[in-house]
């Protein structure tokens, strides 16, 4: 598990089996339970956010963003994947009636 705010630096991993919370790298809290972890994590995420407003992007910026998604997400499909066959003894109603 891995929750990162960029803006203010503030991560929260799992090391071994506690959940660190850390600020511009260094140490806040950390927790045995996941949703405690959680909790804070959100909790200060919102008050840095309240106090941070998100800054404004160029058109090129959102395009550029769009643009690598698009990318990524293309590139991940395959579409000249092979046409699955399927085995006429295996499938039901196939007209074939056992003697």
């Amino acid at each position: 598990m891995r929750l990162y705010f960029k803006r203010a630096e503030l991560l929260l991993h799992k090391i071994d089996s506690k959940f660190v919370l850390e600020m511009e790298g260094k140490v806040l809290e950390t927790f045995t339970q996941e949703k405690k972890a959680i909790a804070a994590y959100n909790m200060i995420r919102r008050e840095l956010e309240d106090k941070m407003p998100p800054s404004e992007m160029s058109d090129d910026d959102r395009k550029a963003i769009l643009d690598r998604y698009l990318m990524e997400t293309l590139a991940s499909r395959n579409s000249s994947r092979l046409e699955r066959k399927v085995n006429p003894s295996r499938t039901f109603g196939s007209g074939v009636k056992p003697h």
